[in-house]
């Protein structure tokens, strides 16, 4: 028989193999986030000042290496940042964003296009409008003129005459000649969006030249009318010769990579109604643009149809189920992330204008539930921005119209920075292991061999941790944190967590927020000098590590070297003893 392994040469393997999941989930050199921009630092400032912490994004884990995450369901999008950032993108990356009237002016989700622009180019300005919505506002995702057209959406109360596609909006034409101008801001791509039923011919004009124009065969399907604007356009004119001609949108996009965001934003839209669009139109037009990723922000019309008595939860959840289901269809490799609501409040004419409504956190978990199920992201807006009392504290800024239901101003701006600092946060953090396999092999070597629990699926099983106490800002705690956070194991609130962390060498007590009834389940791990034992009197397990190697001197290496260790230690301790109390 071989001799057995000293303990000594055990533990500089076993080590080994920490080392290299560290090194494995390290943060990518290529996802180092910039300082934010001014505007997002004065964004930041206000946060503070209104008490709105910010979120992180619930991303789901879709494959799994041992007990970490080797790809979540944002990775397709991840992915595609990453292709920008390094060059290495063939296109453009393009992002959906459907939403309600706090979207439809293009506000919130352009301080995203701008945060994302300034780090992975620009790629034009994608999906526009004929006219705008309405006879007034700011002509941000429309021509910069039009004459000639009546406008119907899927938020109308009517509901419309002529089928809408992807915008959820459609333009047609009420006069023969109908126009809408474009400015031309480098873009050489283009695509027309048209229904195919009673149309005339529709003619693009490029700087007063003819580009190209339609020939309608009355089939009554949605068309595609590709195009190429010539280097240096500065205008592009869009002419429809008959009365009745319907147009669904027409896209702008630059040539070679960079971002693009499509805002499809409604007012008083919610998922029931985009799902009277016409679902043919839609998944065509949603395959043309094929987003990287779709952004849902909905749920607070739901919300007030709810206390209205207009909707039902079953509703609620049904449509909001089969929307995400279309936009799969549609795009079916598209990543995807569902925004809640903000805070929602019974408004001015109530006897208490800021109470809080009944449904809004039941609607919020919810979406949650419903995100997770459908295999997307969520985030949550409401807590971001402060939870409850929150659209108060921004109406006392000004930061909230009358109504009592949409913000304006830096307020939008500062819901677009929560949303862009999260996704840009969750992209900067969440590792990406390049070869789960050897992250699966290390990670049996370093537990020592299969655990001993006998649970069908042990590997996911990683035991919620927190660090107590923790700078968050030290780069040690922070590899540790990266790689709890890569097995889902990490959580920043301590009362969650089954075991708690010690500092290395720090004789403490439980904090007393810990030590009350309830938390009896509660165990430490405490790293401890080999010549140490657990603290007489407290639930500790010993955690000693063997002597680090001298070239491991990066803080953020050596933390995330140490977690593994840790992690390893508690999943062996918490198999052992499942696996004691289940023998009989």
């Amino acid at each position: 028989m071989p001799a057995a392994e000293p303990p000594a040469d055990r533990d500089a393997v076993r080590l080994a193999a920490a080392r290299t999941i560290a090194r494995a989930l390290a943060p990518l050199p290529s996802r180092r986030l910039p300082e934010p921009s001014r505007q997002d630092q004065e964004l930041f400032k206000l946060a503070t000042v209104l008490k709105a912490p910010g979120s992180v994004i619930e991303n789901p884990c879709t494959e799994w290496a041992g007990p970490f995450c080797a790809r979540s369901s944002l990775d397709p999008f991840f992915t595609s940042l990453d292709n920008l950032r390094a060059g290495s993108a063939a296109s453009r990356v393009t992002v959906a964003a459907f939403g309600n009237s706090l979207i439809a002016a293009d506000r919130i989700v352009d301080v995203v296009r701008d945060d994302l622009m300034n780090l992975f180019g620009n790629g034009g300005r994608g999906l526009l409008l004929v006219d705008r919505i309405a006879d007034y506002g700011a002509r941000v995702r429309t021509g910069t003129s039009a004459d000639g057209w009546q406008v119907y959406t899927v938020g109308d109360v009517k509901p419309s005459p002529v089928p809408i596609g992807l915008s959820g909006v459609v333009h047609v034409s009420n006069a023969p000649r109908a126009r809408s101008r474009f400015a031309i801001k480098g873009e050489t791509q283009g695509s027309l969006f048209w229904l195919d039923k009673g149309a005339g011919p529709i003619e693009l004009r490029v700087d007063g030249k003819p580009l190209v124009q339609t020939e309608p065969k009355n089939d009554g399907h949605s068309q595609l009318t590709e195009f190429t604007l010539p280097e240096g356009a500065k205008t592009l004119e869009l002419i429809a010769h008959k009365k009745g001609t319907i147009i669904q949108g027409l896209v702008l996009d630059r040539p070679g990579a960079g971002l693009v965001l499509d805002t499809l934003g409604v007012p008083a839209a919610d998922a029931s109604l985009f799902l009277t669009a016409d679902e043919e139109a839609v998944t065509q037009q949603l395959g043309t643009r094929s987003p990287a990723l779709v952004l849902i922000m909905l749920g607070g019309n739901e919300v007030k149809r709810l206390q209205w008595k207009r909707s039902t939860m079953d509703k609620v959840e049904r449509d909001l189920h089969g929307f995400i289901q279309r936009v799969k269809l549609g795009s079916p490799t598209s990543a995807c992330l569902l925004v809640g609501p903000l805070d929602a409040v019974l408004g001015p004419d109530a006897s208490k204008p800021f109470q809080q409504r009944a449904d809004l956190l039941e609607v919020i978990e919810l979406e949650r539930k419903i995100a997770l199920a459908e295999g997307c992201a969520f985030f949550d807006l409401f807590a971001a921005m402060g939870g409850t009392g929150s659209l108060q504290r921004f109406h006392t800024k000004g930061l909230v119209h009358d109504d009592l239901v949409h913000p304006r101003g830096k307020g939008l701006d500062l819901l677009g920075a929560l949303i862009s600092d999260a996704l840009l946060k969750s992209w900067s953090e969440t590792p990406r292991a390049e070869q789960p396999e050897a992250l699966v092999a290390a990670w049996t070597t370093l537990l020592g061999g299969a655990p001993l629990s006998n649970e069908v699926d042990p590997w996911r099983r990683a035991p919620p941790v927190a660090l107590i106490p923790g700078d968050p800002k030290d780069p040690m705690a922070g590899g540790i944190q990266r790689l709890l956070a890569a097995a889902r194991a990490w959580t920043p609130r301590s009362e969650e967590a089954r075991w708690l962390v010690l500092d290395s060498g720090t004789a403490q007590p439980l904090p007393q927020p810990l030590a009350k009834d309830g938390l009896a389940t509660l165990r430490c791990a405490s790293l401890v000098p080999a010549s140490n034992l657990a603290w007489e009197g407290e639930p500790c397990l010993p955690v000693t590590l063997p002597p680090l190697p001298e070239d491991l001197q990066d803080p953020m290496d050596r933390g995330g070297t140490v977690g593994a260790w840790l992690l390893a230690e508690l999943v062996r301790q918490d198999s052992m003893l499942t696996t004691a109390e289940s023998t009989p």
